[in-house]
This record gives structure tokens, C-alpha cells and sequence, in this order.
């Protein structure tokens, strides 16, 4: 191909051939300054190699060197995504001037046009000064605005807290434990996924959007009932009965006992497969049995009962309980009494003993006596982490047990810290399936392998939802017990009488004189006091 000379004086020759630029001197005098003064002129020469200039400007006469290469007069670049195209002007400082701009407007427009970019253009950018190599948006498309995921809100069950009160003339013990329904109260509702709209690229080609995700409404179809209105799904109690969550995080409605009144000759024993609740007292001789929580709302303290027992749930007995028999109760979970005098409590969870412990025996997992007054006297209370009350012992020096069977503290960091590892994980992997349904779902068909695929992906992301769910669970109760001091603590806010004995992980202290507020934990091998 001929040569094609770009710039040519006493000096220098400037030449391309097949689009790159070549450099010959034909004497000396000529400095780099006015080589790259000469250059600025051409701005669709693109020098690559300025160590070539400089050599063949300083060793004159010199046969041609290959300095650079031809650009094109624009250049475009459009994203992966189709959704931005910029434009890199090489022009005469004559071709951008704002007198020539409706020529430059249309030799941008035909350039845009030879690329096939019709949607977005941003002619704005003609009214303003521009510059030979800089980049300039161009254009931009519509992105696709995927479809929100629909949105649930379900009954809350707060977690039962007593609520003490002492007015001098009678003390409060009060609890909502029983979430009670009717049929027809409202459960939960999904506010549903929306479509998603289609976006449209630079070249005006349209770009799917995934559509949102229904997210399933988790209920028991046997008590539970779906009901649909514009944009919303609704569920609704089936039938009277309890709220309670199952272990996948279902809602349901179970059966309830309500007896308005006392437990006694009328009613007989009460075994049931449910929830009870009894407005009255439960009469002397007489027993309660039943799988969820149950609930003695009488003011009157209960006596010389035969016992309370919840095979799954809590137990709450607003009068409490002063036996001669040594009555047991028996809970899954928590236990919520006014007062014990003679009882035996064995829980699963936490004691929550309104105003006081006296010659009882209480085996839980936390023990607290949460009046301002409250006393442990006689008997043994027995806790895995913690035990609380304001006073211990009496001045009768009556004996008094507490023990903590104690943990390791670190293995439960350590737990923690692999529970919130697990949770990242599972957040991430679910982060991933999502980014994979939602390509899925711009597929307008999918293969019969596809189909399958993205069934798998969706029912794995279900799962993963309830694992995150029982993690967090059990994150909620390890923090609550990481922040128990030492390795197992009991803690007298107020007095402790002689004749008292705390023990911790097998290591005891028998307390000889009166002290003040004290609390002992484990630590490094022994007991402290603080």
C-alpha cells in the first residue's frame, strides 16, 4: 500500500502505511517540543513508542521507524451488559468547535447509527465543549427492573417476660403465656412478588426481567386456612385454640382447654393434648397434665396438689404454691410461679420465681428470684449456668444450698463463632442460588433438564432459609448464656445469711458470717468473689 504522508518539512517526514504511523528525519535542529506540537495537530495519530521518537530525532539523518498507529476518528465502547456505550472522540481542534457542531452532530449520529446504537442517546452532550480522548457516555439503555420478592408478615409471639408488682398490700404476678384465637383471627399474610419490566439496551434490543419470588405462606393446612385478596394472600385460624410456631417454623393453631373456674371434684384430673388454660386454682389431690403450656391464672395459691406437668411447654401459676407434701412440677421448658414453699421444680429452661424460694428443691438450666425482696431459704437449688435472688439464707440460719453445675465458656465462644460462620456460608450460597433463579427466569423456556434444575435450586433455598432460622435460634440462647460471668455465677444482689453453701463446678464455699451483695463465678480453676 502507498505511503500516505501525515506531516513532511525541512526537518522530518510524518507517513502511515497500513494504519501505522512511521517517523524519518532527514536533518538535525528538529527538538522533541516541536515534534509533539506538530503531532497535537493530528489527533488520529496515537504515538505508542516515544523512546523511537526521541532516538530518531537526536541520531539525524535517520531511515523511518514505526512510532505509532492510525486511530479512528471516534471509537465506541459498549458494556457487557449492553446498558452503557461511550464515545472517544480523535479529531481537528476545527471539528469541535461549537460553530461546527451540527456537522459533528451529524457525522456522530451516522457513526452511532453504521454500530446499530438507536436507544438512549444523550444529545445533550452536543450543547457542551468537547475533547479529543475522553470518554464520553454516549448512550445509555433502560435496565430491566426485576420483580420485588413478596414481603411476609406473621403473628408475633413475644417471648413471656412476668411482670412484678408491689404495692405493699398485694403483690402482682403477671404473665401472658397462652396466645389465644378464634376462628377467623388473622395469622400471617404475604404481600405478594411483582412482575418484573423489561429493560432495553443501546441497541434497542429488549432485556428480560426476572419476575419476584413468592416465598411460601408456612402454615398447618389442618388448622391454618388461606384466603386472597388483590396482591395479598392471607391466613386465618381454622379453629379456637392457641398460637404456636412448630420446629420448621409453621404456624399452627392448637387445641385449648380453657376451664373457667377451679380444677377439682367437677372437673377431675386434667390430662390434655394442647394448650390449658384455668381462670380458678387447681384443688388439693388434683393433677394437670398436658403437652403444651399451661396456665393457672387463680390469685389464690395452689397446696397440696398432686402436680403440674408440660410435656412440651411452659408453665405459669400466678398464685404460686405452698405445700406440705412437697408437690412436683414439671415443664419442658420454663417455669413462671408467684412463690414455692415445699415444691420440687424441674424445668428444661428457666425458673422465674416471683418473690420466694423457701425449703424447695429447683433443677434448671437458670434460676431467678425476681422481686426486690425475694429470698432462696432452705432446701437446694440446682442450675446449669446461673442462679439470681436478692437475699439467701435467713437469719434463722436455716440451711441453704445453690449449686452451678458450670460450663466451658470457651467451647461456647467457639460454638458461636461456628454458628455465625455456618450463617455467612449459608448467606452466601443462598445469595448465589438467587442470582441463578433469577437468570433462570429471564429464560423464556426452559429445557425439561432446566426445569429440573431450577426446582432443585428453589427447594435448596427453602432449606436454607430454615437452617438460618434454627441457627439463629440457637446463636439467640448461647448469647444469652455467653454473657453469664466466669464459668457458671451465682449472684445475691443484697444479703447472704450463715449457714449458707455455694457451689460452683464442684468447688464449694460455706458461708459462715453475714455478707453483703455478692456474686461468685468460676474462673481459672476455683471460685471468685466480686
Amino acid at each position: 500500500m502507498k505511503n500516505q504522508t501525515i506531516h513532511c518539512n525541512e526537518y522530518v517526514i510524518i507517513f502511515a502505511k497500513n494504519n501505522e504511523v512511521y517517523l524519518e528525519t532527514i536533518k538535525s535542529g528538529f527538538s522533541l517540543e516541536q515534534f509533539n506540537e506538530i503531532i497535537s495537530m493530528y489527533p488520529y495519530v496515537a504515538i505508542d513508542n516515544h523512546t523511537h521518537v526521541r532516538n530518531v530525532l537526536n541520531v539525524a539523518p535517520s531511515p523511518p521507524q514505526l512510532i505509532g498507529k492510525i486511530t479512528q476518528a471516534m471509537e465506541l465502547v459498549v458494556s457487557d451488559d449492553e446498558l452503557k456505550a461511550s464515545l472517544t472522540l480523535h479529531l481537528s481542534k476545527e471539528e469541535l468547535e461549537l460553530s461546527c457542531r451540527k456537522e459533528l452532530t451529524k457525522k456522530v449520529y451516522a457513526f452511532l447509527g453504521e454500530k446499530g446504537i438507536s436507544h438512549g442517546i444523550k444529545q445533550e452532550i452536543f450543547f457542551n465543549e468537547l475533547k479529543n480522548d475522553t470518554s464520553y457516555t454516549i448512550a445509555e439503555g433502560t435496565p430491566p427492573q426485576h420483580g420485588e420478592d413478596s414481603k411476609i408478615k406473621m403473628y408475633e409471639i413475644s417471648e413471656p417476660k412476668p411482670e412484678i408488682k408491689e404495692d405493699g398490700k398485694v403483690n402482682h404476678y403477671n404473665l401472658k403465656l397462652i396466645n389465644k384465637v378464634k376462628i377467623g383471627d388473622w395469622l400471617g399474610e404475604r404481600i405478594n412478588a411483582t412482575k418484573g419490566i423489561e429493560g432495553k439496551s443501546v441497541y434497542g434490543t429488549s432485556i428480560p426481567a426476572a419476575d419476584g419470588k413468592n416465598h411460601p405462606l408456612k402454615y398447618d393446612r389442618k388448622t391454618v386456612y388461606e384466603a386472597h385478596q388483590e396482591k395479598i394472600t392471607l391466613i386465618f385460624s381454622k379453629l379456637n385454640g392457641a398460637v404456636s410456631y412448630n420446629d420448621d417454623g409453621s404456624i399452627t393453631v392448637s387445641n385449648h382447654l380453657e376451664i373457667d373456674g377451679d380444677v377439682d371434684f367437677k372437673t377431675g384430673n386434667i390430662k390434655f393434648d394442647g394448650f390449658v388454660t384455668i381462670t380458678g386454682i387447681v384443688a388439693d389431690g388434683f393433677h394437670v397434665e398436658a403437652t403444651k403450656d399451661i396456665e393457672i391464672n387463680g390469685s389464690l395459691g395452689l397446696g397440696n396438689i398432686k402436680g403440674i406437668k408440660s410435656l412440651e411447654g411452659n408453665i405459669y401459676i400466678k398464685g404460686g404454691i405452698a405445700s406440705k407434701n412437697h408437690v412436683e412440677i414439671k415443664a419442658k421448658k420454663n417455669v413462671f410461679i408467684k412463690f414455692v414453699d415445699n415444691v420440687t421444680i424441674q424445668c428444661g429452661g428457666s425458673a422465674y420465681i416471683g418473690f420466694y424460694c423457701i425449703n424447695s428443691n429447683i433443677y434448671a438450666e437458670e434460676v431467678y428470684v425476681e422481686s426486690l425482696k425475694g429470698c432462696i431459704i432452705g432446701g437446694l437449688t440446682k442450675a446449669q449456668f446461673k442462679i439470681s435472688a436478692p437475699i439467701l439464707g435467713t437469719t434463722l440460719e436455716k440451711r441453704t444450698i445453690l449449686e452451678v453445675a458450670g460450663f466451658n465458656k470457651n467451647a461456647f465462644l467457639c460454638e458461636l463463632d461456628n454458628i455465625d460462620k455456618k450463617i455467612n456460608d449459608l448467606k452466601t450460597t443462598m445469595s448465589k442460588i438467587r442470582q441463578a433463579l433469577m437468570k433462570a427466569d429471564t429464560i423464556k423456556s426452559l429445557t425439561p433438564q432446566q426445569t429440573s434444575e431450577y426446582n432443585r435450586r428453589l427447594k435448596r433455598l427453602m432449606s436454607i432459609k430454615d437452617e438460618i432460622k434454627v441457627l439463629e435460634e440457637n446463636k439467640k440462647s448461647i448469647s444469652r448464656y455467653s454473657n453469664v460471668k466466669g464459668e457458671g455465677e451465682i449472684e445475691i444482689t443484697k444479703r447472704i445469711h450463715p449457714n449458707s453453701c455455694v457451689s460452683i463446678k464442684n468447688r464449694q464455699i460455706e458461708i459462715k458470717n453475714p455478707r453483703l451483695h455478692t456474686t461468685f463465678f468460676f474462673q481459672d480453676g476455683k471460685i471468685r468473689e466480686i
